[in-house]
C-alpha cells in the first residue's frame, strides 16, 4: 500500500502516509480490526493544558456533522490522573471550538459498540458514533480518531450466520498463514455460514475486502470523494476474473449450506464455490477431482468443553491422515491438546483471541500416502 511502517506491536501496526493511505488501508486490509488516524501529539500536564491544546485542533475538519461523538481516555504515569476528567476536558474543548464556528457538538452518553449492528454493510447514521481516543502517558497526549466505524470484519456480505460465526478477519489471517493463493484446491470441511470459503474466493481473486461497505471517514467534512472514487475504480480493475479456482464448502446441515450460499451470492463469490451436503468424515477429495490442496476446519466445539469435543477432533485428525495425504491443513481448536492425535501433529500452532476466547490454530503438512 506504500505505507512507511513506524512500529509493530501487539496492539497493532503504526504507519505514516497521506490521508489517501487511510482510505486505502480501510479498503484493502483483510486482517486488521480498524484504522485509527493519529493527530499530532502534545504535552498535557494538567486539565487546563489539555483543554487549551485540544481547543487548537481543527475539529471542524475531522468530525462528522450528523453523528454523535464518543470520547474515551486512558491515562498512565501522568499528573492528570483521572480518565474521566481527561475525557471531559477534550469534550469541553471540542464543544468550545465548534460552537465558536456556529456548529453543534453532540456527545453520546454511552458510545455504543462500533461493531453494531452486526454485519450491516452501511448501518443507519443514528447508529454510528465518531469515536475519539485520548491517551496520556508521561504527561504526553496523543489523540486518535476512528476512521473505520463498524469493525473491519464486517465486509457487508454476511447478513445470516450459523452458531458462533468465525470473524472474516480471522478467517483471512488463517488463510494467509496457510499460504492460500487461489491456485490450488481448497476444502472448507465444516463451512457453517461459509466465511472461510468466501474469504478464500475473495483472496484468490484479489477482491478488496472493504469494497461493499461504508466507513466513518466518508462522513468527515474533509473527505475527498474524488480520491475515494479513484481508489474504488482501481480496486475493481484489480480483480482477477480469469483465475479458475476450486473451492468446496462442506456441511452436514442443509440450513447451514443455504446460509453459506446466500452469503456467497451477496459476496458475488457463488460462482467460485461448490457446496456439498455431507459429513466431513465421509468426504474424499479424489471423488471431486481434487488433490494437493488446502483443507481448513472450524469445528463446532462448545464453550464448555466435553469428551464429545475431544472425540470429534480425534475423528477429524484421523480422517485428515487417511484421506488428505499430500494436503496442507489448518484446524481451529479451543485447546492446543485437541490438535494432536496418533502421530498427526501440527508443524506450528497459532494462539489467537477470538470473540473473547483464546483459540488455537494448528497448521499441518499431511504426509503423502505411502510415506511415514
Amino acid at each position: 500500500m506504500g505505507a512507511q511502517v513506524v512500529e509493530i506491536s501487539e496492539a497493532g501496526v503504526e504507519f505514516e502516509g497521506k490521508l489517501e493511505l487511510c482510505y486505502r488501508a480501510n479498503l484493502w486490509l483483510r486482517t486488521a480490526g480498524r484504522v485509527l488516524c493519529r493527530l499530532p501529539g502534545f504535552r498535557a500536564g494538567s486539565r487546563e493544558e489539555l483543554f487549551a491544546r485540544a481547543c487548537k485542533i481543527p475539529w471542524e475538519l475531522w468530525l462528522p456533522r450528523d453523528l454523535a461523538l464518543g470520547v474515551q481516555a486512558y491515562v498512565v504515569r501522568s499528573r492528570l490522573r483521572h480518565t474521566q476528567r481527561a475525557a471531559q476536558a477534550v469534550r469541553d474543548a471540542i464543544r468550545r471550538r465548534l460552537e465558536a464556528m456556529g456548529l453543534e457538538a453532540r456527545f453520546a452518553q454511552e458510545a455504543p459498540s462500533a461493531d453494531s449492528p452486526l454485519d450491516s454493510a452501511k448501518p443507519a447514521a443514528k447508529e454510528w458514533v465518531q469515536r475519539i481516543f485520548v491517551r496520556i502517558e508521561d504527561n504526553r497526549c496523543v489523540i486518535s480518531l476512528d476512521t473505520t466505524g463498524p469493525h473491519l470484519h464486517q465486509r457487508g456480505y454476511r447478513i445470516r450466520h450459523t452458531g458462533a460465526p468465525l470473524r472474516e478477519t480471522l478467517a483471512a489471517a488463517i488463510l494467509q498463514r496457510a499460504g492460500w493463493d487461489g491456485r490450488r484446491p481448497l476444502v472448507d470441511g465444516m463451512c457453517g455460514s461459509g466465511t472461510l470459503a468466501i474469504e478464500a474466493a475473495w483472496m484468490g481473486r484479489g477482491v478488496a475486502p472493504g469494497r461493499n461497505r461504508g466507513f466513518l471517514f466518508e462522513r468527515w467534512p474533509s473527505f475527498q470523494q474524488k480520491t475515494w472514487n479513484y481508489l474504488l475504480k482501481k480496486a475493481d480493475e484489480a480483480v482477477d476474473r480469469s483465475l479458475e479456482m476450486h473451492i468446496v464448502g462442506i456441511d452436514r446441515h442443509g440450513e447451514a449450506l443455504r446460509t453459506a450460499a446466500d452469503n456467497a451470492r451477496r459476496a458475488q463469490a457463488d460462482g467460485d464455490i461448490r457446496w456439498v451436503k455431507r459429513p466431513f468424515e465421509s468426504f474424499r477429495p479424489e471423488d471431486y477431482g481434487l488433490s494437493g490442496g488446502l483443507v481448513v476446519l472450524n469445528p463446532p466445539y462448545g464453550v464448555r468443553l466435553s469428551g464429545g469435543d475431544m472425540e470429534m477432533y480425534r475423528r477429524i485428525l484421523h480422517h485428515l491422515a487417511a484421506c488428505f495425504g499430500g494436503w496442507d491443513a489448518a484446524v481451529i481448536a479451543p485447546v492446543r491438546e485437541f490438535l494432536s492425535e496418533s502421530g498427526v501433529r501440527p508443524d506450528r500452532v497459532w494462539k489467537v483471541r477470538h470473540g473473547g476466547l483464546t483459540v488455537h490454530v494448528g497448521f499441518y503438512r499431511l504426509a503423502p500416502h505411502g510415506r511415514p
